[in-house]
């Protein structure tokens, strides 16, 4: 069984126009509104791999009920638990530069009583063999440190922990050694004090974190690839030639979460997940949408991903 934690969730409001002018009045051509946050998105690209994640949320207010309807509509097994009004992020997407400004609301406020009932769920519920998906910001009221209380709790079950956050709740969460990690280059940097350019840099970066206690390392930095370790061993992953992918690049990341780890509580080697994980993240740059992507599209791409095992 995979758990996804999105203890942040949003509605994501999609705005799509020409280009941006500040201090002018602007207009965009097309709106859209979706279920969103980091969680909800790795679950979707889990979802559309064949697996059936359990979603879990804090969720409260009538946002929140768009929220759960939105899930429901999707057909996702979900528990939530209350909170404050739920926020909204406005996504703003510049056809003619491709650009995204996002722009995210302040999360809500959620009680010490949410937050257990939520520890409680996963020390009920978590099994050996299952994985727990920790994705996305911690929203206003939740201890820092509560991602590493629930890598500890899946430790004790014999269940893999998969950390995707940043700042303060990854530096805290780092000494609880999750068995996976995705940090973005800039996400990395801010943890490690020290700036990551070159591949040698990246290299550094991923044994930093692998000697921390974390097996599997998965350094993401868009359409240059990504740099991981895994157990010891170290692999560039990227492709064969240049590729130009969508203007959508929100939730590409997740994507690549959410594939890499259905294929692996499905038993596929690491090699083959990354494969997927990385293609599947481009492939979703071509949808206005965290967690989705074209198929045939993914497998187009996946023809000219380029792994390369990297000798230490």
């Amino acid at each position: 069984m995979i758990f996804v934690l999105c203890a942040n969730p949003a509605l994501d409001r999609l705005l799509i126009m020409e280009e941006l002018s500040l201090n002018e009045v602007n207009r965009a051509s097309q709106v859209t509104e979706t279920v969103g946050g980091k969680g909800i998105n790795v679950a979707r690209a889990i979802k559309q791999k064949g697996g059936n994640p359990r979603l879990l949320i804090f969720e409260g207010g009538s946002t929140g009920e768009k929220i759960k309807k939105g899930l429901e509509k999707e057909n996702f097994l979900f528990t939530s638990w209350p909170s404050d009004e739920t926020r909204i992020t406005t996504i703003i997407h510049e056809e003619k530069t491709k650009r995204h400004t996002v722009i995210n609301e302040p999360g809500p406020l959620v009680s010490i009583s949410t937050t257990l009932a939520c520890l409680h769920f996963l020390e009920n519920n978590l099994r050996k063999g299952d994985y727990l998906v920790l994705s996305g910001s911690l929203p206003r009221g939740v201890r820092l440190d509560f991602y590493a209380l629930l890598i500890q709790i899946s430790k004790r079950k014999g269940a893999f922990s998969v950390l995707d956050t940043s700042g303060e709740p990854l530096r805290r969460a780092l000494p609880a050694a999750p068995f996976m990690i995705k940090p973005n280059v800039r996400e990395a940097q801010e943890a490690l004090g020290f700036s990551i350019s070159s591949w040698e840099d990246k290299i550094k970066a991923v044994k930093i974190f692998q000697n921390q206690g974390v097996e599997l390392v998965i350094l993401s930095d868009g359409k240059r690839g990504v740099v991981a370790t895994y157990r010891g061993e170290i692999w560039k992953v990227g492709m064969k030639k240049e590729v130009e992918g969508g203007g959508y690049s929100i939730g590409s990341g997740d994507t690549l979460v959410g594939v890499v780890v259905e294929y692996l509580e499905k038993g596929k080697s690491i090699e083959e997940s990354l494969a997927a994980g990385v293609s599947c993240g481009l492939a979703n740059t071509f949808y206005p949408g965290g967690g989705i992507f074209d198929e045939e599209k993914a497998e187009e791409l996946e023809k000219d991903i380029l792994i390369e095992r990297i000798k230490d």
